[in-house]
């Protein structure tokens, strides 16, 4: 009997996975796509200054792993935090962030 409830649990997880990658890609496709640009870039040119601004924003915002009781950039905090130092370091680059409409 309780090889055939994790059967059915396995397959109950297999079909929700199988969903899911069913609507995330139509979720993605109804919001404006933002992209990073700048005249005159080229692409290796912007893949070496977005590298460097991940690094710059990694280590601008790097939390010892072990403080437990900090409070502080934990989690999403944390992420946000990142994201933010990247986008200011790619502004000082001299790139804009476009909305574009998404592909229809």
């Amino acid at each position: 009997m309780t090889g055939s409830i994790i059967w059915a649990r396995g397959r109950a997880a297999l079909a929700l996975g199988g969903l899911a990658l069913l609507i995330v890609p139509m979720l993605g496709g109804c919001a404006p796509q933002r992209q990073w640009s700048r005249p005159g870039i080229v692409q290796t040119e912007f893949d070496r200054d977005a590298a460097a601004c991940r690094r710059q924003a990694s280590r601008a915002t790097y939390q010892d792993p072990f403080a437990f009781a900090s409070g502080r950039d934990q989690g999403l905090e944390h992420t946000v935090a990142q994201e933010k130092v990247f986008e200011q370091c790619m502004f000082e680059k001299g790139y804009r962030l476009e909305e574009r409409p998404a592909n229809k």
